[in-house]
C-alpha cells in the first residue's frame, strides 16, 4: 500500500522571474515531496523590490473562477498556506476556501502567513515599521483570516502590528527576531515556546519568509514536531540565505542550493 503524498494549495502571489510568494513556496514544498496547488492573487514580472514588477493583482472574480475549476476536481488537501493578497476581496474568498475544505477535511491544516508590512530588526514598537499594503486589507486579514489559521507566520513587526488590534492569536512562528548579535525565528503555542538564532547577514535576500513558512508547513505535515520543524526549516533557509549572501543575488537561490532543502543539519533550538 503506498503512502498518500500530502497536498498543499497555496493562495499567494506569482512573480515570473523571482523565486518569491507561491514561486518559492511552491518549489520548497515540491522539494520535500508534497504536492501544491497554485492560486496566484498577483501576477508580476519581477520582484517589486526591483522596481516596477509588471502585472498586478488578479481579478476576485477570476480568482474565484480558477477556484471553481480547482474545486470541481474534487482533490484532497492536506493544508492550506495564505500568503500575500493582492486585494481586499481576496481575503473574502480565502475565507470561503477555507471553510469549504475544512468541511471537506476537519482536520485540514491552514497556515497564514500575513504579508502586510515591515520593520527594522531592532525596532523597539510598530512605529518604526510601515505596511506597505492598504490599512483595510490588513485589517480584514488580521479579522478575517488569522482566527481561521492553525498558525501565523508573521515577522515581528507584523505580529507587533497584529496584536494591537487582535489579542486572541492561533500558535505562530514569528520571524526576524533579534537574538543579541544574532537573528533568527520563534514558535509560541499554548503549551510552548521555542528559538532558533544564526548570524545576521549585511542583507535581506527576498523570499525567505515565503521559503520559511512553506517548510515549517510541509515539515508538520510530514509528522515532525514543532522543535523539530523549526530547526530543519531555518537551517534550510539560513544556509540558503548565506549562499545568497556570497553570491550577491538578491533573491534566495532555492534551485541551485536545492540540497539544504532537505540536507540542511538543524540547528540548536533553545526553549
Amino acid at each position: 500500500m503506498t503512502t498518500p503524498i500530502p497536498k498543499v494549495l497555496i493562495i499567494s502571489s506569482t512573480v515570473a522571474s523571482s523565486r518569491v510568494g507561491a514561486s518559492a513556496a511552491s518549489f520548497c514544498l515540491q522539494r520535500l515531496g508534497i504536492e501544491t496547488v497554485v492560486l496566484p492573487t498577483t501576477l508580476m514580472g519581477r520582484h517589486p523590490g526591483w522596481g516596477a514588477p509588471g502585472g498586478g493583482a488578479v481579478a476576485t472574480q477570476q480568482l474565484r473562477d480558477i477556484w471553481e475549476g480547482v474545486k470541481a476536481q474534487d482533490i484532497h488537501f492536506d493544508a492550506v498556506l495564505t500568503g500575500y493578497m493582492g486585494e481586499t476581496s481576496h481575503i473574502d474568498l480565502c475565507a470561503d476556501i477555507i471553510s469549504h475544505l475544512r468541511v471537506k477535511n476537519p482536520k485540514i491544516t491552514v497556515a497564514v502567513d500575513p504579508v502586510m508590512g515591515d520593520g527594522p530588526a531592532d525596532a523597539k514598537n510598530i512605529s518604526d515599521g510601515r505596511l506597505y499594503i492598504p490599512e483595510d486589507r490588513a485589517l480584514a486579514m488580521i479579522t478575517r483570516l488569522i482566527p481561521l489559521a492553525d498558525f501565523i507566520t508573521p515577522n515581528l513587526w507584523e505580529l507587533g502590528y497584529i496584536e494591537t488590534r487582535h489579542d486572541a492569536l492561533p500558535a505562530r512562528l514569528i520571524t526576524s527576531v533579534p537574538d543579541g548579535d544574532q537573528i533568527g525565528a520563534r514558535w509560541e503555542d499554548d503549551e510552548t515556546t521555542l528559538s532558533v538564532s544564526h548570524s545576521k547577514f549585511a542583507s535581506v535576500p527576498h523570499g525567505g519568509g515565503d521559503s520559511l513558512a512553506a517548510l515549517f508547513l510541509g515539515r508538520r505535515l510530514l509528522g515532525q514536531t514543532p522543535r523539530q520543524a523549526l530547526a530543519a526549516s531555518v537551517s534550510s533557509v539560513y544556509e540558503i540565505m548565506r549562499a545568497a549572501d556570497a553570491l550577491d543575488t538578491g533573491e534566495l537561490p532555492l534551485v541551485r542550493m536545492q540540497a539544504f532543502i532537505t540536507d540542511a543539519v538543524p540547528l540548536h533550538i533553545k526553549s
